[in-house]
């Protein structure tokens, strides 16, 4: 968030409005210390851009959920200020929509085959309701809404998920796909309707993804002080037996707040009680999301000037050492150098190995038992819809049971593959941060070993990786022909248009065994596109998943590769000014001092700012 943001924000308080101008000079800081630390070390640069990037483009999502009509919806406008997202009486959210931050007001639409749709902000509702777009028959993945609110500055995404408990199951399974998704949960319960079973049952759920979560007790305009006071604690008490422990109730009226901010009344934005709320949502987007990104960038930079800065003293130190020693020390760095080769090699098998168990023991399983689960449920769905349309003539029959296969299919597979995408970049990331420390283990050990060899003070500075998986997995459903022979044209037809009334029944029952024949295939057609589609999806998992695997073991073994090399060429570099003379080798060790005065200028920069963050 920017001052600018946090002037015009009335929840806002003047601490507050500080601590995000702080927060702001702090980055903006940082990112000028990030170009003068890759133009002081060029071997660093792609470290120092990886850096930057994290910190301009860091996405937090904070998820909306709670039962249908609790009025999440509501509080997103409430929050932004503006109609932003539809509202109405009914359960009415049905497909997930994100909000990012963007210079204006846009829309677009994100279909299940990839394709995009660029949209009017009045026409949201024709995709994510019920009303505009039922069951999702259009086939919308997400809707993408961006505006200029502080709430979304530096990364946040707020998403808006259909309500659970609903009489639209597919809404509450829609809404268990971003469970995975969330960083921190904005969970609404109201006044005006108890904690149901439906919203203990999906707390538990949310609870085991989200790292935070803020309990809103909305429409309190509902009540009168002491109705209120007795909803409050009936809700507390319900929270404690799923969480455990006492939790924070933040009552708030979403309409009031929205209304207040629409005519600008600052009194009716104060009853709502949702300012107290914001602050608190605004102290932990910065503190927990703004102020751990902040020093995990600053420590990997100083750990990057710590290597460099013993790079530069190891050349320094080679141009003052004998060359008969020089060549003893570079030797044993030589030896050393081979031992971390063979490690290096090892890592490559190790990850190879981790991955593959990963997809057998993992992705295989899953797909094994999402496959069994979903079988018998898709069995009796086209039992039931054949015996609903088993009148139609048969071409019609064929048809009409083709499309409910084919969008059954897409449909089952889309909800789990939203989860399992979630659970495969996760598990693939915790994967590469243990290979990461690995790296960064040989790496000091390189470092201090050279350190020693050369009796040179080196501090060694632990950091978090800045790897990130791609965790976009997708996939796409070809409706590719099946090559199974079905009938299209209706039997009867074959028969003679003046077939006589003593033969109908023989035409009823050639009907009927046509009509059932269909239906056996097109069951048949079932079960072989379900496995097609799993045999797919597999397959595009694994392509994903091998190329993060490939990227990932890139970038961790060029920063041996890198270490091993800076060393070598630092020593390297200390003797051939040696050999050149007194004269070059001075020059050299005078530029060196220059070097090292503007890092260790950088260094305390750094570590200053570190200790700012940690006081904010």
């Amino acid at each position: 968030m920017d001052l600018e943001s946090a002037a015009v924000n009335p929840s806002l308080g003047a601490e507050e409005a500080a601590s995000m101008k702080g927060y702001v000079q702090l980055k903006e800081q940082l990112l000028e210390y990030l170009v003068a630390a890759a133009s002081l070390m060029p071997e660093g640069e792609g470290l120092c851009s990886e850096l930057r990037e994290k910190l301009t483009s860091n996405v937090f999502n904070l998820v909306v959920v709670g039962q249908f009509k609790r009025g999440k919806t509501y509080l997103i406008n409430a929050l932004m200020g503006e109609e932003i997202l539809p509202v109405a009486v009914v359960p009415l959210t049905s497909i997930v929509t994100i909000l990012t931050y963007g210079e204006s007001l846009k829309a677009r639409v994100v279909f299940n085959d990839e394709s995009v749709l660029e949209i009017e902000p009045d026409q949201i509702q024709d995709y994510v309701t019920e009303t505009g777009n039922p069951r999702n028959a259009k086939g919308v993945r997400e809707v993408l809404v961006t505006y200029p609110s502080a709430y979304l500055k530096d990364g946040v995404r707020l998403i808006d998920t259909p309500g659970v408990g609903s009489i639209y199951l597919h809404n509450t399974d829609v809404a268990y796909q971003y469970l995975p998704k969330s960083d921190a949960a904005l969970f609404l319960l109201s006044v005006d309707q108890p904690v149901s079973k439906a919203e203990v049952d999906f707390l538990a759920d949310v609870k085991e993804y989200s790292n935070k979560i803020f309990f809103l007790l909305n429409k309190i305009d509902y009540l009168s002080d002491g109705e209120l006071k007795e909803s409050l604690t009936f809700t507390q008490n319900a929270l404690r037996e799923v969480m455990g422990e006492e939790m924070k109730i933040f009552p708030v009226s979403a309409k009031l707040a929205l209304n207040g901010k629409l005519a600008s009344d600052d009194a009716l934005l104060l009853q709502s009680n949702l300012p107290g709320f914001s602050e608190v949502l605004n102290r932990f987007l910065l503190m927990e999301k703004g102020k751990v990104l902040l020093t995990s960038v600053i420590r990997n930079v100083l750990r990057l000037l710590s290597q460099t800065r013993l790079q530069w003293e190891l050349e320094q130190k080679s141009l003052a050492t004998p060359l008969e020693e020089l060549q003893e020390k570079l030797s044993a760095f030589q030896t050393k150098k081979q031992e971390i080769l063979r490690e290096r090699q090892n890592i490559e098998i190790l990850l190879d190995g981790e991955v593959n168990r990963f997809v057998k023991s993992v992705l295989d399983e899953d797909l094994r038992v999402f496959k069994k689960e979903i079988l018998p449920g898709m069995e009796q769905e086209l039992d039931e819809f054949y015996a609903a349309h088993s009148d139609l003539s048969l071409k019609e029959l064929n048809d009409t049971l083709e499309g409910f296969v084919l969008e059954r299919v897409r449909g089952t597979f889309n909800e789990w593959r939203s989860v399992e995408e979630s659970k495969v970049a996760e598990a693939f990331q915790v994967i590469c941060d243990r290979f990461m420390r690995k790296i960064s283990e040989i790496v000091d050990e390189l470092l201090l070993f050279s350190s020693e060899l050369f009796s040179i003070p080196f501090e060694v500075i632990k950091v978090e990786s800045v790897w990130s998986t791609d965790s976009d997995f997708y996939y796409k459903l070809k409706d590719e022909p099946v090559g199974l022979d079905l009938l299209t044209d209706s039997l009867t037809q074959v028969l003679p248009g003046y077939i006589s009334s003593r033969f109908e029944k023989v035409k009823a029952y050639v009907f009927r065994v046509a009509n059932r024949l269909i239906f056996n295939k097109r069951k048949q057609h079932m079960l072989e596109t379900i496995d097609m589609q799993a045999g797919r999806m597999r397959a595009d998992f694994l392509r994903r998943l091998t190329r993060g695997k490939h990227a990932f073991r890139r970038q961790i073994l060029e920063r041996i590769d890198a270490t091993m090399e800076g060393i070598s060429l630092a020593i390297e570099k200390g003797m051939d000014a040696r050999t050149r003379g007194e004269r070059e080798a001075a020059l050299q060790g005078k530029l060196l001092s220059e070097k090292m005065e503007h890092l260790e200028k950088l260094r305390h920069q750094l570590a200053g700012m570190e200790k700012m963050v940690h006081r904010m």
